[in-house]
């Protein structure tokens, strides 16, 4: 070193990396996809630091949300918590949150009291608007949902060779509130920055409460290594043996002994065909020794998963490898898929090195952000890696609505990392899954070799009109429902469709609506109070017509 020169700066670092498999697409659902947590503790099972989980646990809630968590799932389902999701993780780090329960701002008891002392509206089967065994006529509980679909469908489709899978239609859903003395091991949501005006308080406090919104990230590809997740080694955290863990889960993942069918019924007949059964093959989990010292590069890895989880997400218990979980063609423990190099045959690497730098300096924001490049369900990030102190990575995050700040970037949405390169690089990513003809707002920030995050860089960009066909009719109803795709629009929708349509005098009525509903449904759509009052009078209509399609009644 040259007489006067500064000492470089050294960080410990830990990059792990795996490939996801997946499971062999039947209908291109992200469900097949896996959802992944990586945490370490020490080898006394005390936890140390949280590094990875996919964001519809850490970020959008999954595990913790309104609903009963034996109904059934599907894409984007907005209801049902999956307390069985990634239950070793949920438990090993030993936090609690709130419990979320189906409500809004009605509701003041949990479990709901006997119907006459219950404050929230009835639906027509006498059950309370905030009923948490159902996923249906949630209406008086419901604000506008900003990344949920309805339980009633969505759509699939590619772009530019990627999978794309987004909602149909906007979604009006009940965001829950906390059922006052339950907790979970999972946290709430943390993308609802608003209160709508039938939420409940306590979802002011979801984004709060969630502390891995920031280290969420989006699930990864499936069929190829993933970039690394890196993790800076605080400097606090002394030299020794430390365990690496990664947990994966797959709905849907069915062998012999772990089958299809335990979903309970739909309590609304009606609606009891939305959904698939999503309970297979439990949660497994991966243990990698780690021995982190300044002593160089070094290699851990594991071939061999360690357990599986409580089926039920009841519990942390890691049960012993047994001969009931597959371990070939993506399910089970092949769920992350054997590698082989220079070192060996693994599933999980965690690499140990040093990071490097002269000093601590800021990383240069990302140049010339590019997000022109948009389909109805896609936005592509691209921008030029800068000159000046460098980054070790890039963090991406977005939303659709408002911009992004400093204060406010953990709480929206993550994407995927870039790969790097040398200054005036033009790196990309790929957003999909967005919502047509919509403006979303991305922020890029870079994070230097000691982990230490530089400022944003931040844009918009404006997907186009969807190409999906558009559903006719019901033009009051929807109005007074908030979305072509709510459940009760649905049921009126099906109804006209294989009843009335089928007689003449049926045909008569469909007509004299069409004549009369447009302009109607411009009133409504402006005046809440006359959107609830055509609620309360189309509500026994929606059930007469439930009735009559569950009896087959002409």
């Amino acid at each position: 070193m040259a007489p006067g020169s500064a000492a470089a700066i050294e960080t410990r670092i830990v990059d792990i990396t795996f490939a996801p498999q997946g499971l062999p697409a039947k209908n291109k659902r992200e469900a097949l996809s896996p959802q992944i947590a990586v945490w370490v503790e020490q080898p006394d099972g005390k936890f140390v630091a949280d590094l990875f989980v996919t964001r519809a646990v850490g970020f959008f809630g999954i595990g913790n949300r309104p609903g009963q968590a034996m109904l059934k799932s599907d894409f984007r389902w907005p209801y049902a918590r999956r307390p069985m999701a990634l239950p070793i993780w949920a438990y090993h780090r030993g936090k609690q949150y709130g419990y979320v329960v189906m409500g809004g701002t009605c509701s003041k008891d949990y479990p709901p009291l006997p119907v006459p002392n219950n404050s929230c509206h009835l639906d027509f089967n006498s059950a309370p608007s905030d009923d948490d065994t159902t996923v249906a006529y949630h209406g008086p509980v419901s604000s506008t949902e900003p990344y949920f679909c309805s339980p009633s469908g969505h759509r699939t489709s590619q772009a530019g060779g990627v999978d794309v899978v987004t909602c149909a239609s906007p979604f009006y859903g009940s965001k829950g509130w906390y059922a006052p003395g339950l907790t979970s091991p999972y946290p709430p949501r943390a993308d609802l920055m608003a209160l709508g005006g039938n939420d409940h308080p306590d979802v002011a406090r979801f984004a709060a409460d969630n502390d891995v919104a920031a280290i969420s990230g989006a699930t990864p590809p499936t069929g190829k290594l993933i970039d690394p997740i890196r993790w800076y080694v605080p400097d606090s955290l002394p030299d020794g043996n430390y365990v690496l863990w990664v947990e994966v889960n797959i709905e849907n993942d069915f062998n012999a002994f772990w089958t299809a069918g335990k979903a309970v019924p739909e309590p609304h007949s009606e609606w009891d065909r939305l959904g698939v059964d999503s309970f297979g093959q439990p949660s497994i989990v991966y243990k990698v020794p780690l021995l982190i010292d300044h002593g160089g590069r070094r290699i851990s890895t594991v071939g061999d998963y360690n357990g599986y989880g409580d089926w039920r997400g009841q519990s942390g218990t890691i049960n012993p490898p047994d001969s009931s979980i597959s371990s070939s063609g993506g399910s089970g423990s092949d769920r992350l898929q054997l590698m082989s190099d220079d070192s060996g045959s693994w599933r999980v690497k965690a690499a140990l090195g040093v990071c490097q730098a002269q000093s601590c300096a800021l990383p240069a924001s990302p140049t010339s952000l590019d997000l022109s490049e948009t389909t109805d369900a896609t936005l592509t990030v691209k921008f030029a890696i800068p000159d000046g102190p460098p980054a070790a990575s890039y963090e991406i995050r977005y939303r659709m609505g408002s911009p992004i700040t400093d204060v406010d970037f953990v709480n929206a949405s993550p994407a995927m990392p870039t790969n790097l390169g040398p200054p005036g690089t033009v790196v990309s990513t790929r957003i999909t899954g967005l919502a047509p003809k919509s403006q979303y707002f991305v922020a890029v920030r870079p994070k230097n070799c000691c982990g230490q995050s530089g400022m944003l860089s931040t844009g918009s960009g404006q997907t186009s009109s969807a190409t999906f066909t558009t559903l006719s009719g019901c033009f009051i109803a929807t109005a007074a429902y908030g979305s072509e795709l709510a459940t009760e629009v649905d049921m009126l929708r099906r109804f006209r469709d294989q009843r009335l349509l089928k007689s003449p005098l049926g045909q008569v009525a469909v007509a004299s609506y069409y004549a009369l509903s447009p302009g109607l449904a411009v009133v409504l759509a402006d005046s809440a109070p006359l959107r609830t009052w055509t609620r309360d009078l189309l509500n026994p209509l929606v059930r007469l017509a439930g009735a009559a399609m569950a009896a087959n009644i002409p």
